[in-house]
This record gives C-alpha cells, sequence and structure tokens, in this order.
C-alpha cells in the first residue's frame, strides 16, 4: 500500500504481484450518499477500471470542541470494481472564462 494522494489525483495505489489498485478514499459526516470528486479523480478512475475503488467512511462524528477536532467512527464501504456512470455525476461547478 502506497499513500500516493500528495502526488496523483488519487489516493492509494495497492500492489500484489502484478496485480494493482488504484483507490479514491473519502470521508464524510453523512450517510455517503453523495460524496464530491474532483474531474481529475473522475477521469483517473475511469482509466483504471476495472483496476480501482472508491473506499467511503461514512457516519464519521466530530468532535469540535476538541483540539484539534477529533473524529470518531465511521462505517467502512468499499466499491471495487467501481465503474462511474454518468447518471450517478452531477455538475456542481464551472469556471467561466471572462475574457479580460
Amino acid at each position: 500500500v502506497k499513500d500516493v494522494g500528495a502526488s496523483k489525483p488519487y489516493d492509494l495505489h495497492l500492489t500484489r504481484g502484478v496485480e494493482k489498485l488504484h483507490v479514491e478514499v473519502k470521508g464524510t459526516t453523512s450517510d455517503g450518499n453523495q460524496v464530491i470528486l474532483t474531474r481529475a479523480e473522475v477521469e483517473w478512475q475511469r482509466r483504471f477500471a476495472p483496476h480501482n475503488a472508491l473506499v467511503i467512511v461514512h457516519s464519521i462524528g466530530l468532535d469540535r470542541s476538541a483540539k484539534p477536532v477529533k473524529a470518531t467512527g465511521g462505517i467502512l464501504h468499499c466499491t471495487s470494481p467501481w465503474t462511474i456512470e454518468e447518471d450517478t455525476l452531477t455538475v456542481i461547478s464551472y469556471i467561466h472564462r471572462t475574457g479580460l
């Protein structure tokens, strides 16, 4: 297991022999029904399929009174292989080039 999140548009690169798995990890305090993905995350995961996975840790509890904030609990869900269908994506922002 190698953490590649600082240099790649996905979080973990797993290898076992010749097998490879590219993993995107998302954590949320919500029920995990929706997560935010960047354009790069979607493009790379589509490229890696079926050697890819989405790991969601949802229902995380946060103690915001602690310094630093403390996370507890959470429920782990893994989807592998991960196929990203167009009807599961919603555009939430655009960049507008003004020409200035």
